[in-house]
């Protein structure tokens, strides 16, 4: 088996952030109440081990109202819905592979779907088509749709990913069934189509270029590595590591999103905070940025081993704190997602799990922290323990006629006097109105649909 490279790297922080108290940061917080939601999934054996995951919203090229929104679902496969919240489609994930010694349990894993994200305007033989592009953490491949029209004017999703494509990080399915592969992921489309994945449990990125296999299939290649570190050096020359679980776990990341117009592409490290890259270079480590930071970043922890649990559990020392980190990011850094403005400006919306609120950010040079909101309960529960989320700007209709904010809720709760077992633990999707969001917290708007660019 081949040894993965993942020894942590050092990063030299040069500057602090400039810190507000936490009284100050939360007070007056935005609250926007969610306008629909999704059918509900459920990661007990009942629900099939459902636990949804990650949006993906794609615009219809000449209706608006008849886009549709993609949604992972793990191990329960995909979920496509239209803007009223209703199934039009789902996708099994794929079966795992078979095992050729039959004479032992089979521990080969079946498709795990994770992250999902656009492409428009991929040429695939003599068309131009969109593409739906996942990251498949079982089989540690990218899984790929086209988004075809149907006689009766509906769009469903066709695979169209390649036989051949290639392992991601493993190189065989031992190393798969160990579990680190694909993880995260973000597309970006410039002079050629693109995917950034990255590795479940490492600081490991790598950048994929998405290529016309021929017979109508889509393959891809890797074209550059990216490492991250997992050990900084704080302002005062101590190194601090995040505190992991289990040993040889790093701090991974998850949520990215590419910024093609300011040559930007934004990941969030978990435990560390929200990197900012140079899209066109993005092997150049010299010109990555840490601009924002967990609250929790550099603080020292003592690590004891909890039998029971069978993993590490971690304390922090918060009367060690010495404030290096931002108190409007509370780990998890999960989703991010970017609304745009139009002419290069925007916001940039980060799920800061811990505290479960949204952190806003200029989408600019500066990527100043603007404001934080939290959706709440209405008349449907409210979103907690965001893991992935999608905003777009476009006029969709109706109450999303300023775009809408689509959130997986980590904590679905039935609704008020529903006689469905509270104690089920329960996942799903919330559409937040654009509209209410940017005007409570006074955003620029534009709904000029700028995703065909």
């Amino acid at each position: 088996m081949k040894k993965l490279s993942i020894f942590p790297l050092t990063y030299a922080l040069l500057s602090t952030v400039t810190l507000s108290s936490c009284a100050s940061a939360m007070q007056g917080l935005a609250t926007i109440t969610p306008t629909l939601e999704t059918r509900s999934h459920y990661s007990d054996e009942a629900g099939r081990h459902t636990d949804v995951d990650d949006p993906a919203i794609w615009i219809h090229p000449t209706d608006k109202s008849r886009s549709l929104v993609v949604t992972t679902l793990k191990k329960g496969g995909i979920d496509v819905y239209n803007l009223a919240g209703e199934l039009l489609q789902f996708i099994e994930p794929a079966a795992a592979p078979a095992c050729k010694n039959n004479s032992q349990p089979c521990k080969n894993k079946a498709g795990r779907l994770n992250n999902a994200d656009i492409i428009y305007g991929f040429k695939l033989g003599n068309e131009l088509v969109d593409l739906v592009v996942i990251s498949d953490r079982g089989l540690d491949k990218l899984a790929i749709y086209t988004i075809s029209n149907k006689k009766d004017g509906t769009q469903l999703l066709s695979d169209v990913t390649a036989s051949s494509a290639p392992l991601i990080f493993a190189t065989n399915q031992q190393e798969i069934n160990e579990g680190l592969t694909a993880y995260g992921l973000a597309t970006a489309k410039t002079d050629k189509a693109m995917a950034f994945v990255s590795q479940n449990s490492t600081t490991s990125v790598v950048q994929l270029e998405l290529f016309d296999q021929g017979n109508g299939q889509i393959n891809y290649k890797n074209i550059a590595n990216l490492d991250f570190p997992a050990t900084f050096t704080l302002p005062n020359n101590t190194q601090w590591t995040p505190c992991a679980d289990d040993d040889g776990e790093y701090p991974h990341l998850e949520g990215m999103v590419a910024d093609t117009t300011n040559n930007a592409l934004f990941l969030a490290q978990e435990d560390v905070g929200i990197w900012k890259i140079n899209l066109a270079d993005p092997a150049s480590s010299k010109q990555w940025q840490l601009f924002a930071k967990v609250k929790d970043f550099g603080i020292p922890y003592t690590r004891t081993w909890d039998a029971e649990e069978e993993e590490y559990l971690c304390e922090l020392q918060h009367d060690k704190d010495l404030g290096y980190g931002s108190k409007q990011l509370i780990a998890d850094a999960e989703g991010l997602t970017l609304y745009d403005a139009g002419n290069g400006k925007g916001y940039l919306l980060a799920s800061s799990q811990g505290n479960n609120t949204i952190a806003v950010y200029e989408r600019d040079v500066n990527n100043a922290f603007v404001n934080s909101f939290t959706i709440g309960d209405g008349a449907i529960d409210g979103v907690n323990e965001t893991d992935g989320m999608m905003v777009v700007n476009a006029n969709l209709g109706g109450k999303f006629d300023q775009g809408v904010l689509i959130m997986q809720d980590g904590d679905n709760q039935p609704p008020a006097g529903s006689t469905l077992n509270t104690s089920r633990a329960s996942t799903n999707f919330k559409y937040v109105s654009w509209r209410d969001v940017a005007s409570k917290l006074k955003l620029d708007i534009n709904t000029q649909d700028l995703s065909r660019k």
